[in-house]
């Protein structure tokens, strides 16, 4: 079990860790230090990061309500858009998966 959480940690790790590329990569600046603090804090061991992070994923104006465009002052070609969000959206819900098994495992 617990090698099985470490493996679920380092997968979530490497997921954020492509998500913040991803934002950073179009000028998501908010949600990009929003992750990139909890991938810190997870990488400390530290719970809080997991629960954090999964608070990003609820409500108005959450992490689930982000969408990459020109229009929301991104660096993005109208081209690219929906294969860009197409590719965060799946990466999004990986980590909102992986996030949510960890939570469950650390009850």
């Amino acid at each position: 079990m617990e090698n099985d959480r470490k493996q679920k940690t380092q997968q979530l790790i490497s997921i954020l860790e492509q998500i913040v590329h991803l934002l950073v990569t179009h000028g998501e600046l908010h949600w990009s230090a929003w992750i990139a603090r909890d991938i810190a804090t997870i990488k400390k061991h530290d719970s809080y990061g997991i629960v954090h992070l999964l608070s990003a994923y609820g409500g108005m104006g959450s992490f689930n309500d982000l969408w990459l465009c020109a229009a929301n002052g991104h660096r993005i070609d109208d081209p690219e858009v929906i294969e860009v969000n197409d590719k965060l959206s799946a990466l999004k819900s990986e980590a909102y998966t992986l996030a949510k098994d960890i939570e469950r495992e650390i009850r």
